[in-house]
């Protein structure tokens, strides 16, 4: 017999838009089986849940996460988990370590169907759904080649697209900023997107720029939907250097003129103006295409010198980039070393170039505008990290993406559409089925908080990385994490296959 709950006392806010109503909610198993107004459900034998002073919504879902391997390592996932999470889309930016051969400690895969079947065999606390990325069957295809792709190297890289779509993958990504997929010529990319012709996948991508060539790196993600699917999902939507800030307009006008055109566009963004990336993205050209810059860098001395020299002309604001795993910035660094921010930030690159960096390039009013956006949904763009060990480091929006969105956009346009970007918009772009909305007979993955407390107020240097607001966390319809036991988590999560 399924065990029944009612929760009660509390509002509903259902994920459609609507505002939040007096109302509760039976779960029978894992499944919402009815919801009314207060009093409805009279059932015996039937545990209750006192909601009173709080909403309940849908679990919220991550529309840009890169979980993939740490959750293996950390299954508990609290980083995701006490933000209000229970579905990560994984995959973005072009790298999916699932859909390729891949291992963590004794666990190994060899495409997306071996990685489900060891979250089945191991269940982690939220929910998974898998994008394929470009950057890693690339990589497994073609290694680390700078060459156009041959049509049996093509041809392999459509075959493990497909083989991902079967296994249940919602789509494909492409990370164009990073290698190998930065090597790709559009046509690359449009024939892979074929792939997806008559299919409901989507292509999300991480544009080829950001910035100086924004216009044109969108003109290139229609191409490459339309080319396919005809879905396209851009990552963290944003406008980098202040120099390119006035695009703002251009951008926006750019992307509804495709969804005015017939194209199912869409966007996720993080509530933060400092972006994350590896340190190497500093560099300027022609360093940034160098694969092999930082062994040339350590072999000698002159390009040391010439690289520093090109980082002065860098338009991210060096002083202010933070190194999330020292949670310290890098004037800090260079003032420990007595030396200039360019000279500790070659250092960097020479000896780890894929250092994790932090840098402030964003505009707080451009922000503000997209997460105002009504086809624009919440992502966190983060990896799953533990809560209780700051010099883990990383960008908080790993950690506070969801309660900082929350705020910005409730504040704005209300808890009913801020909760709506969180839940039902998301489920509805990657076609994530039973979730996102408090419906008879969806899946009962709901979150229980305070709204006028859910919040985060979490650094660069491991401070306060716990939300606060936040009652319980119930995937499948059992409670995966609450309050009352914050050291306690339950790992109900399973692989979402999207057809």
């Amino acid at each position: 017999m399924n065990r029944k709950t009612v929760l009660r006392g509390g509002l509903i806010c259902d994920g459609s838009g609507s505002e939040p109503v007096p109302g509760e909610i039976l779960i029978e198993g894992e499944r919402i089986a009815g919801t009314g107004k207060p009093g409805t459900f009279r059932e015996t034998e039937t545990d209750v849940i006192d909601c009173s002073g709080r909403i309940t919504a849908p679990g919220f879902i991550d529309a840009h996460s890169h979980g993939e391997l740490r959750k293996l390592r950390f299954p508990d996932n609290r980083s995701k988990l006490l933000q209000g999470v229970t579905t990560e889309v994984d995959g973005n930016c072009g790298a999916s370590p699932s859909c390729v051969p891949g291992e963590v400690g004794e666990m190994r895969w060899a495409d997306l169907a071996g990685y489900v079947r060891i979250l089945e065999e191991r269940p982690v606390s939220t929910n998974t759904v898998s994008l394929c990325g470009h950057n890693s069957i690339r990589a497994a295809v073609m290694g680390s080649s700078s060459a156009a792709p041959t049509s049996g190297q093509l041809k392999e890289m459509q075959k493990i697209l497909e083989g991902s779509f079967a296994a249940g993958a919602a789509g494909w990504s492409s990370g164009l900023t990073y290698f190998p997929g930065k090597f790709a010529a559009t046509e690359e990319l449009e024939a892979l997107s074929k792939t997806t012709k008559g299919t409901e996948k989507i292509y999300a991508t991480h544009m080829r720029s950001e910035g100086d060539t924004l216009l044109e790196a969108v003109d290139e993600a229609v191409r490459i939907a339309r080319a396919g699917s005809e879905r396209l999902q851009v990552s963290h939507l944003k406008t980098i250097f202040r120099r390119n800030f006035h695009k703002i307009d251009d951008l926006l006008k750019a992307l509804e003129a495709a969804r005015s055109g017939g194209m199912f566009l869409h966007a996720d963004r993080y509530p933060y103006i400092y972006t994350s990336t590896s340190i190497r993205q500093a560099l300027p050209a022609p360093y940034f295409f160098d694969s092999d810059i930082a062994p040339k860098m350590r072999a000698s001395a002159s390009l040391r010198e010439e690289v520093t020299a090109s980082l002065k002309n860098c338009p991210r604001d060096l002083p202010t980039t933070v190194i999330p795993r020292l949670g310290r910035d890098l004037t800090e660094l260079a003032a420990e070393k007595g030396v200039s921010v360019e000279q500790i930030c070659a250092e960097i690159i020479m000896n780890n170039p894929e250092e994790t960096a932090a840098y402030r390039c964003m505009s707080p009013e451009n922000l503000k505008r997209i997460l105002l956006t009504p086809w624009v949904c919440a992502g966190t763009d983060g990896i799953s990290m533990p809560l209780d060990d700051p010099s883990d480091g990383g960008h908080p929006r790993a950690v506070g993406s969801f309660p900082r969105f929350f705020r910005m956009v409730a504040d704005e346009l209300g808890i009913g559409e801020a909760v709506r970007k969180m839940t039902s918009l998301p489920a509805q772009i990657f076609r994530i089925p039973e979730r996102g909305l408090i419906r008879p007979g969806y899946t009962a993955d709901l979150v229980i908080f305070d709204a006028g407390k859910f919040d985060s107020e979490a650094g660069f240097r491991g401070e306060k990385r716990m939300p606060v607001g936040l009652d319980r966390v119930m995937v499948a319809g059992r409670t995966a994490w609450c309050s009352d036991r914050p050291e306690h988590v339950e790992r109900f999560g399973r692989f979402i296959p999207v057809s």
